[in-house]
């Protein structure tokens, strides 16, 4: 697996009032949401991106605004002409 560095200013930290752990952990989960939700991911490869279980994740970016379902018009008529 490879590791990303991103700098971060200590005093931006500082204020955030978080530690670089926290930090760490809530761009890992801003990251997978966002290709989750561009489609670059699944909800599956995003959810372990993340380090959660499937469910768990759904529960982390619905609390971010992201939709779990993330379908445009002509999935959502494909996937229903299909059922």
């Amino acid at each position: 697996m490879t590791t990303l560095q991103i700098p971060v200013d200590d005093r931006w930290l500082l204020r955030a009032g978080m530690t670089v752990n926290e930090l760490a952990g809530e761009l890992r989960d801003f990251l997978a949401a966002k290709l989750d939700e561009s489609g670059r991911r699944t909800l599956g490869q995003a959810a372990e991106m993340a380090g959660q279980l499937v469910w768990s994740f759904m529960e982390t970016i619905s609390r971010m605004g992201v939709s779990v379902i993330n379908m445009d018009l002509d999935m959502l008529k494909h996937d229903l002409a299909a059922a």
